[in-house]
């Protein structure tokens, strides 16, 4: 099992491979009344997606990174501030074409912005 560092954290290239010893996890979409949902862009091109952040409360460790999300894919989750920045708590993603929701791992999060090259909308 490979979980790349926080460090090696950016955007992800066509090349990279994530491998994960879990087998997918599919949910149906949450009865959340707090929960929003977003899809994740990008101003230029260069990568596929980005790997899941830790979660910027430190409530929660991230547990892994299961089911990053692509370019375009969907996220479901609640909304937070942090020092000023805005995340999303993921819950779950639903991969660009696929009609599918999985389960984001624990603790998993996401920027609103991302170096000026990908965001939240």
């Amino acid at each position: 099992k490979h979980i790349k560092q926080e460090s090696d954290m950016g955007c992800t290239q066509s090349s990279a491979t994530a491998t994960t010893g879990s087998k997918a996890q599919e949910t149906a979409p949450s009865k959340n009344a707090n929960m929003e949902e977003f899809e994740l862009k990008k101003r230029r091109p260069g990568c596929t997606g980005m790997f899941w952040r830790s979660d910027p409360t430190g409530k929660t460790a991230l547990a892994g990174n299961d089911h990053w999300p692509r370019d375009g894919a969907i996220l479901r989750g609640t909304v937070v501030e942090v020092n000023g920045e805005k995340w999303l708590l993921t819950n779950e993603v639903k991969q660009k074409g696929s009609d599918q929701w999985k389960q984001a791992p624990k603790g998993a999060a996401m920027p609103f912005e991302y170096e000026d090259h990908y965001y939240l909308e």
